[in-house]
């Protein structure tokens, strides 16, 4: 069950975590009801409350996302989270949300192992008090929860991710550029399947655009379910991907400083707590193998890498 495989890996990136990095662990309040409806209809949060009194696991979806007994209150949890992290922002320059980043969830309804939408609540807050903010979506799959819910907001968002038209969910077209004040502030970097580390990296040039934004606060969906030996296969990454995404972000903050707010999105694989950790390495000024990871490269073959350069040329033509 994702559920489990999900709770494998935050326990596997806490004990990686705590042995390897410099961290102070802080734990979360949870939310109240009301912040959930920051985003998300009454009508669906009523919902969430009677399947979390079920005494049985079903599903919120079409077959993705489980309800279980309690699943209201964890909800509660991982919103607070946010709400925790955007807190203690203002003493720390770097917090990292392990159990987070779902990016999926829409205002009336749950979509892709997703329940709620943590990062969207988090950013309208951050907008509503008066922050410029930047959202980094790195992940398997196109955060289109995250674009539906911000597309006509002044956030930038850019997301990376597997594309083909009909890998899940099927969204993130490079057309999407934003509407109204959001406008020109939507880019969709939709990686051919089975892309490389290589390809990845070249991507990772797209994230110029945060310095002519110049943000204050810079959210990360750094979700490693495109690490190549994960269980829902799309792209070929290896911790090297999430270690430069880290190093990235790092470098630009260093730049323009800017607040950063990392979550530990999606991972479905056996090792998918070392591209947590790597990320966190990257972000952290720290080497791979300091940390105990391999410096391994994938390559994409020729054909991949000519469609993933003609995509990403369209994209900056448009």
């Amino acid at each position: 069950m994702i559920r489990d495989m999900s709770k494998q890996r935050i326990r596997k990136f806490i004990e990686s975590a705590r042995k390897n990095l410099s961290l102070i662990e802080i734990a979360p309040e949870p939310a109240v009801e009301e912040v959930l409806k920051e985003v998300h209809t009454e009508e669906y949060v009523k919902s969430l409350k009677e399947v979390s009194k079920i005494p049985y696991i079903g599903f919120l979806d079409s077959g993705d996302t489980v309800h279980y007994p309690g699943i209201y209150e964890d909800v509660l949890l991982v919103v607070g989270s946010s709400l925790t992290a955007i807190a203690r922002s203002k003493y720390i320059d770097q917090i990292y949300v392990p159990l987070g980043g779902f990016h999926h969830a829409l205002p009336g309804r749950a979509m892709g192992f997703c329940p709620v939408n943590d990062v969207a609540i988090a950013v309208k807050r951050l907008i509503r008090s008066g922050e410029k903010v930047a959202i980094v979506d790195v992940d398997a799959h196109h955060g289109n929860g995250l674009q539906e819910i911000l597309y006509r907001d002044p956030v930038l968002k850019i997301n990376i991710f597997a594309y083909n038209g009909v890998f899940f969910p099927g969204t993130g077209k490079i057309e999407e550029r934003g509407e109204g004040e959001g406008a020109n502030l939507n880019y969709n970097i939709g990686l051919p399947l089975g892309s490389g580390d290589d390809v990845f990296e070249e991507s990772l040039s797209f994230l110029d655009v945060v310095k002519d934004f110049s943000p204050s606060y810079v959210v990360v969906v750094a979700g490693v379910d495109g690490m190549r030996n994960d269980n829902l296969a799309s792209l070929s990454l290896t911790p090297h991907s999430f270690y430069m995404l880290g190093k990235k972000i790092e470098k630009m903050q260093r730049e323009l400083s800017f607040k950063v707010i990392g979550y530990g999105g999606g991972g479905y694989g056996e090792c998918s707590h070392l591209g947590m950790l790597a990320f966190l390495a990257g972000l952290s000024r720290l080497s791979l193998t300091s940390v105990g990871i391999d410096n391994v490269k994938t390559i994409t073959d020729s054909s991949t890498l000519i469609e993933a350069r003609k995509r990403m040329d369209k994209l900056r033509r448009s």
